[in-house]
């Protein structure tokens, strides 16, 4: 049962990362897009986690796409949300010269938020992640086929 606790913990996790892109999207923080790149990443993870694919800590979402066996139906959903790795650090810092990065359209936040929320609902129902009860394992941690 230890990838079915994983798998849903990490997708709990992605939707309050969501919950919080779309609080900060209006008016938009510099920090939304963040937020949507970090819900992005773990839901990534969940599927490798489903593959037997352990994806450490880093933020090369298409690198993380790519170990995804092409027989995977939802890749190319998550290949749709992968540029979001561009924004993993990008607004968490000031540049090198010390100026801070303008903040990212509110537009393209919504956009990408309606992306994530996408991947995050269909990929929660293939797992069988009920997000109304707290800290239960996924129904099943089998890769998606």
């Amino acid at each position: 049962m230890g990838a079915e606790v994983v798998i849903a913990s990490l997708l709990r996790v992605a939707k309050d990362d969501l919950d919080a892109a779309r609080r900060l999207s209006s008016p938009v923080n510099r920090n939304a897009i963040y937020h949507c790149e970090q819900a992005a990443e773990k839901i990534i993870k969940a599927i490798l986690t489903s593959e037997g694919i352990h994806a450490g800590i880093r933020h090369q979402l298409g690198e993380m796409v790519d170990s995804i066996p092409d027989a995977n139906p939802v890749k190319p959903m998550l290949r749709a949300i992968e540029n979001l790795q561009a924004y993993a650090t990008t607004y968490r810092y000031p540049t090198a010269g010390g100026r801070i990065p303008d903040s990212p359209d509110q537009k393209a936040v919504e956009a990408a938020a309606a992306k994530v929320h996408n991947a995050l609902t269909i990929v929660a129902a293939k797992f069988g992640v009920d997000f109304s009860k707290a800290n239960a394992p996924a129904a099943t941690a089998a890769p998606i086929r």
